[in-house]
């Protein structure tokens, strides 16, 4: 067995070898992610900060409109791959090669926020209510939400595909639609602004894959060491984030627009109940939340598809850095 100190050797040497192919250029990849959030403060951080940079990987990150978007672009060869969602899920049951590769946020994080006149779960009866996308994880947050609500989503409201949470957030003041799940900072700026919350979901540990970075197998196998050292430079930023506050606060100030005096407190929302609370520190996949996710997706399921939530993971890199001592000498 190889000591762990010289694995973790091996693993930077052969990574100086792939530094020094690339001396004169930095690898370019394109990573997507569905909207804007806090949630996706890891992979901003790793760019912002020079992490991805450390392992030569020249990254542009791009936001669309929802994850099932998303999904259809790395289908599509535009995206290689995606800081994502339970999303990934709907497309990987329909077909898509898909897998989650690390889980940092692994329980629904939203709250069900709502016009001023909605004051109770019954309220919310001819309800028009907001999610990013049919199939994304902020439909999912809102079904979960209405049934532990006593609601039926397909009965009792209606539900319509408006596009990020600022989207989302923007159409519920501006009164065309009742509601919308949200997270920090939007939640709590949202309270503030007199909007109710008829369901914080955070407070019921909701099993969900709700982020995470999501490859295809076929990408996985061809470009596995590119990844790899994304993975390094996300780990690296979730570290920074987790203990340097300021940081996470400005970086999710700059990428959210928001302004860093104005907006102090829902920025440390934000990063209390975002980073501190919801993001692991060591983000392997979650079996338990990819479970939880086909559960809700059983009626779209098709009969064929695998039920098997193993099927849907590859935590081979997590295991490999873990191994080799990254993770750990990392926390130290």
């Amino acid at each position: 067995m190889i000591p762990r100190k010289l694995a973790f050797g091996f693993l930077y040497l052969g990574l100086i070898f792939l530094l020094l192919e690339g001396v004169l250029r930095a690898e370019a990849i394109r990573v997507g992610i569905p909207g804007l959030s806090a949630e996706f403060t890891p992979v901003w951080a790793a760019k912002d900060r020079g992490r991805l940079k450390k392992y030569n990987l020249d990254a542009e990150i791009i936001a669309m409109q929802g994850g099932t978007q998303l999904v259809q672009a790395m289908v599509g060869g535009s995206i290689d791959f995606a800081v994502m969602g339970g999303a990934f899920l709907t497309g990987a049951l329909k077909g898509a090669d898909l897998v989650m590769v690390a889980t940092h946020m692994d329980k629904l994080p939203y709250s069900l926020v709502v016009n001023p006149g909605l004051k109770k779960p019954e309220d919310l009866k001819g309800a028009k209510l907001a999610i990013s996308r049919f199939g994304s994880s902020s439909e999912a947050g809102l079904r979960v939400a209405l049934r532990r609500s006593g609601l039926n989503p397909d009965k009792d409201v209606t539900i319509m595909q408006v596009g990020g949470q600022t989207a989302r957030y923007a159409a519920l003041k501006s009164g065309a639609v009742d509601g919308t799940v949200v997270i920090p900072p939007l939640s709590s700026a949202a309270q503030r602004e007199g909007y109710n919350v008829i369901i914080n979901m955070t407070k019921l540990g909701v099993p969900y894959p709700q982020e995470g970075v999501v490859a295809s197998r076929q990408y996985l196998a061809r470009r596995r060491d590119t990844l790899l050292r994304f993975m390094m430079g996300f780990l690296e930023a979730i570290k920074d984030i987790k203990t340097d506050k300021e940081f996470a606060i400005a970086t999710i100030s700059k990428h959210l627009r928001m302004d860093a005096t104005k907006d102090r407190q829902a920025l440390e929302d934000s990063f209390q109940e975002v980073v501190l609370e919801q993001m692991s520190k060591v983000p392997h996949p979650s079996l338990e939340a990819v479970k939880a996710a086909l559960d809700l997706l059983e009626k779209e399921r098709p009969s064929k598809a695998s039920t098997d939530p193993r099927d849907y993971v590859d935590p081979s890199l997590m295991l490999e850095l873990e191994k080799a001592g990254f993770i750990r000498e990392l926390w130290k």
